[in-house]
Formats: structure tokens, C-alpha cells, sequence
């Protein structure tokens, strides 16, 4: 295997081709595995070149299939049978637990945040330039991941996952382990007024997040509005690993809908996963 630093805190990987990334800091893998994919290895082609996470962007789903196989193996998890949900941009939180957990994996319905304590399941979030957000809590092993877009973002989706992890497995902010994946980043997401004003209704240190681009648009900082939010209700800088990594400056690496995807065009889907080891 490969290996070699990314970004702030990325470790990039290769194995059979399949390129994946993981953050070190974030736990130790004998305890948990986790990786965010990339486009690289797989055998989609074309605008989904190549290796496509997503069975809902018109691409060969056998192509697509493949992929999920050839993931599997580079990252040491079974992730033909991850457990998932529909994301729709909103705040819903869902729990995993042996109530709703099925031995083939599959979606728990609409959402954009995954907690779980279950071992051995690995879960999963699909993004192509969202901010994945991952959730370790060492003291109770649990973990979580999030689905951050600007409008989750606005209803607080991280932080509703780190507080329901509290509700339901004890976890403390202080002395959980964030990660914050590749995301379209402050120099290429330009935004309009409307989504500067529903920041500024909600986040007093809105301003701060924000660039202006001119008189009617604002360049926004997504992973820092989300960190921000987090340390609000108690996370330490400290435990917070930052990627660095905007989708848009390296779509030779990631997915992005925003530098790839116009009209009819399409673009496929990058992965973010987490998993207790059993």
C-alpha cells in the first residue's frame, strides 16, 4: 500500500488502484476504520470517470456495482452491504441499533445524519461537494457521521448528530473526535443573498464564514461554519481534524457538482464511512 499526506490532515492511500483517504488523528484503526473515497480506480466512464459511488446519477449500475466491490477491498470493510440514509438536505438524525439494523444494509430512510454504537456496520454518507462530517467518541464508542450542505448546515445537522449522540449513548462534546471531510471550499463556493441571509438570521457570527465576491454574492466558508457550530456546544479545537480540501480545486480527486455538473450533464458521488471494528 501506498501512502502519503493530503491537505492539513488527510493520509492518502492506494491499493489496487483505489485511491482512498483517512484521517490518523482521528482513532486507532485496531478501533475503528473509517476512509473517504475518491474518483480514482474504479470503472465508471465518462463524466463518471471512475469510480462512481452512486446508483442515482444515470450511471451502468454494473459499473457502479463494481465499484462498491473494488472499495470493499481497498478499505478493509464490507461496504457492498453499508447501512445509509436517503439524504434530502435537512436536519433529521437517525440511530442505528439492532431494532433497525438488517444483516443486507440498506437505507433508514430520509436523513442526512448516521449515529450508531452497533460493531461491525459499517455506515455511510454520499457527497460530491456537501461536507462530510465524522463523530468519534472514544469513552463510549460511538460514532456518527453528517451530511452538511448549506442548508443542513443552516439547521444544524453536526450539531443535532453530536447531541443525539449524547442523548442516546452519554457521549460528551469535550471529549468527542471530529473530522471534517472535503468539501467545496471558501475559494470556489460563491453564494447569493438569499443563503447569506438565512445565515445571518441564525449564526450571530455569520459575517465571519462569509467573503464578499460583489455586490449580491458572498463566497462561504462551509467546514468553518460547521466547526464553529460544534465548538458552540462544547467541542474542543483540540479534537477537531480539519481536511483542508476543497472538491472544486481537486475534482481530479473528488467529485463536484458544482465545478462538473451543468444541465444535462451529471457527475457521480464520492463516499464517506465509518465503522466500530467488532
Amino acid at each position: 500500500m501506498k501512502t502519503k499526506k493530503l491537505g492539513a490532515e488527510a493520509l492518502q492511500q492506494q491499493q489496487g488502484g483505489i485511491v482512498v483517504l483517512s484521517f490518523p488523528r482521528l482513532a486507532d484503526p485496531k478501533v475503528l476504520k473509517h476512509a473517504v473515497s475518491t474518483r480514482l480506480g474504479g470503472v465508471s466512464q465518462g463524466t463518471y470517470r471512475s469510480l462512481n459511488l452512486s446508483a442515482k446519477v444515470q450511471d451502468d449500475l454494473v459499473r457502479v456495482k463494481e465499484n462498491w466491490t473494488l472499495l470493499s477491498r481497498a478499505a478493509g470493510m464490507d461496504l457492498e452491504t453499508p447501512v445509509y440514509v436517503d439524504q434530502v438536505h435537512g436536519d433529521r438524525v437517525i440511530k442505528l441499533d439492532a431494532a433497525n439494523r438488517s444483516p443486507s444494509g440498506g437505507s433508514l430512510g430520509e436523513g442526512d445524519a448516521i449515529i450508531t454504537n452497533e460493531k461491525g456496520v459499517p455506515i455511510m454518507l454520499l457527497v460530491a461537494d456537501c461536507l462530510p462530517v465524522f463523530f468519534y467518541d472514544p469513552t463510549h464508542q460511538a460514532v456518527g457521521l453528517a451530511h452538511a450542505g448549506w442548508k443542513g448546515t443552516v439547521g444544524h445537522v453536526a450539531a443535532k448528530a453530536l447531541l443525539a449522540m449524547g442523548e442516546a449513548y452519554g457521549t460528551r462534546p469535550e471529549e468527542v473526535r471530529v473530522a471534517l471531510g472535503p468539501c467545496i471550499g471558501l475559494c470556489c463556493y460563491e453564494v447569493g443573498v438569499e443563503v447569506y441571509r438565512e445565515f445571518a438570521e441564525v449564526f450571530p457570527w455569520a459575517g465571519e464564514v462569509f467573503q464578499s465576491s460583489s455586490p449580491s454574492h458572498w463566497k462561504l466558508d462551509l467546514a468553518e461554519a460547521n466547526a464553529r457550530q460544534l465548538m458552540e456546544i462544547g467541542l474542543k479545537e483540540g479534537n477537531l481534524i480539519r481536511s483542508d480540501l476543497c472538491t472544486v480545486r481537486h475534482h481530479d480527486l473528488f467529485y463536484s457538482h458544482r465545478a462538473e455538473a451543468a444541465g444535462e450533464k451529471k457527475t457521480g458521488r464520492f463516499g464517506a464511512f465509518i465503522m466500530l471494528n467488532s
